[in-house]
């Protein structure tokens, strides 16, 4: 079968390639994209990536300053500590990923080259992939950035810049960080989404085989197997059944041994005559096929099993070993899959362990400072957002949207990983041979050896259970803070109350003491009246 040219992965990226190349998230040569849409290491892209660390650093500290001005001081010391902690996360989660993107860049070509061999070699086997859909996740994805980062920085601007400059614009610098730390997201993304994409198309492929044959069999009208007509089998009983019924008929087929009885003549040598070939096992031909019937034309359903199937609807299926390697193909390019997987997980464990970080913390934050605001309370300078519920809203939402989707994306692709033994031993199933099901049994057990996981540096897996904790741990904090936050205001309340009263039980001693001073000066006065 000849190669059918596929479309590379790098091909659908050329959105996400020059956006990523313009704001110095990875450090390859533009001209070498532009021109043969290849990845190659470029000592200029590196030098970029390295200037623009250095002036978005700068700008956002600038920027920082000029939107808090004076007004560190008016805040409690550990309140200005945890803002300027949080704040300055956007800048160092910025650095981590530029950083790692000059790391790894060898990593990404390496990646980027193992998919698109797996390309090929899937396409060997008719199992073709449509790489436009996931042109258009990356781009849908850009442009939820940008929506947000626009949404976010017009909305905080406007409402809080209380003088219209042209100095006073340095502030959509602050934006850069979080677009950037945005972007090395869309990229990792984008990796376990291609990951995933050829697990789907391994899986649908065998699926499709698997509806194929049983579409065939369902309108098959040649005569049943005895043995199995009337018999209502489970998955695992029709396979034991199937395996020992086919090893009884091809022993029954085969003319037992039994050298010790048997009595060999011994003749004189004759000369001419070749000598008798040994006794060979008995060949299984296949039912002659009538010319007279017309060939059993193409109908909707079989999908990619039509060439296994006989073109005569009264002829039973019979799969044999036409099948071992598309699995073997299958389970090889499993194995490869999981390889990448592994490496994509290596390059972006630190960036995802940072990100989970600053996603918990500045979400907890932001609640607590939004529950603030609706009691009126006094809000941090550094955390101004939380004044104006719509603009925290999105602030949250964008927030944690950056940590929800690379998990869901890692959980759905590890899920599909395990589907593909699935999907085998439904085909073995549906083939009912037993030549299949010692095949897929054979590489079910290596199905079991490639695993393929996504973790933040060994500390947590990415899947559903990690959002889970992370839902539950936001929820604790939150609790925990608003009940100091009470215990502080009880006690503020209690001081005040306290004052109060120390005030007007002086207030009144000293009206007392006036008065009996004032009485008594009365009472002298009089007795030196009634003297004189």
């Amino acid at each position: 079968m000849s190669v059918i040219p596929v479309r590379s992965l790098l091909d659908s990226q050329h959105v996400l390639f020059y956006v990523s190349s313009i704001f110095g998230v990875i450090p390859y040569s533009l001209w070498a994209f532009a021109k043969r849409t290849v990845l190659q290491l470029s000592i200029l892209g590196n030098v970029w990536v390295v200037c623009s660390l250095i002036v978005y650093s700068a700008l956002y500290h600038v920027a920082t300053t000029n939107y808090v001005k004076d007004d560190w001081g008016t805040q409690k010391t550990l309140t200005n500590a945890i803002g300027i902690f949080i704040i300055y996360m956007e800048p160092l989660m910025m650095a981590t990923d530029m950083v790692a993107g000059m790391i790894n860049q060898r990593q990404l070509v390496q990646c980027v080259d193992r998919i698109a061999r797996i390309d090929n070699h899937l396409a060997t086997e008719g199992i073709l992939l449509n790489n436009q859909r996931l042109r258009r996740t990356t781009i849908v994805l850009l442009l939820l950035v940008l929506a947000f980062e626009a949404v976010i920085t017009v909305y905080s601007f406007v409402a809080f810049e209380e003088e219209f400059t042209v100095y006073s614009l340095i502030w959509y610098i602050t934006t850069i960080p979080t677009a950037i730390n945005s972007v090395s997201r869309i990229w990792y993304v984008m990796l376990v989404l291609a990951i995933r994409q050829r697990f789907n198309a391994m899986n649908a492929h065998m699926n499709a085989i698997a509806h194929g044959l049983l579409h065939y069999k369902d309108q098959f009208v040649g005569e049943q197997d005895a043995d199995i007509a009337e018999i209502p089998l489970d998955y695992l009983e029709k396979e034991i059944f199937t395996v020992y019924t086919q090893r009884r008929k091809q022993l029954a087929a085969t003319p037992p041994k039994n050298p010790i009885t048997k009595v060999i003549a011994v003749k004189p040598y004759q000369p001419g005559k070749q000598p008798s070939s040994s006794p060979t096992k008995s060949i299984e031909l296949s039912t002659p096929r009538n010319s007279a019937i017309q060939p059993w034309t193409d109908a909707e359903g079989l999908g990619p099993a039509r060439q296994y199937l006989p073109a005569d609807l009264r002829l039973r299926v019979k799969i044999e070993q036409r099948l071992d390697n598309k699995l073997i193909l299958i389970c090889r390019t499993h194995d490869e899959l999981c390889e990448v997987g592994k490496i994509v997980n290596r390059m972006y464990s630190v960036q995802m362990l940072v990100a989970m970080a600053h996603g918990f913390v500045a979400i907890t934050a932001e609640f607590y400072f939004l529950y603030c605001s609706f009691t009126e309370q006094e809000v941090p300078i550094l955390f101004r957002s939380a004044e104006l519920f719509l603009l925290a809203l999105t602030y949250i939402s964008y927030t944690a949207l950056k940590c929800i989707v690379p998990i869901f994306v890692c959980w759905k692709t590890k899920t599909d990983s395990h589907r593909t033994g699935i999907e085998m031993h439904y085909l073995a199933n549906v083939v009912d041979e037993c030549h299949c099901y010692e095949v897929v049994n054979h590489l079910s057990l290596k199905l079991l050896n490639h695993h393929l996981n996504f973790s933040a540096c060994g500390f947590f897996d990415l899947d559903m259970t990690t959002l889970y904790a992370i839902t539950g741990a936001i929820t604790s904090y939150l609790i925990i803070l608003i009940q100091f936050n009470l215990a502080a205001i009880q006690k503020s309340s209690s001081n005040s109350t306290v004052a109060s009263n120390d005030t007007t039980t002086t207030a009144v001693s000293v009206i007392e003491t006036v008065v009996t001073t004032a009485f008594a000066d009365l009472v002298k006065l009089s007795i030196l009246d009634l003297i004189i």
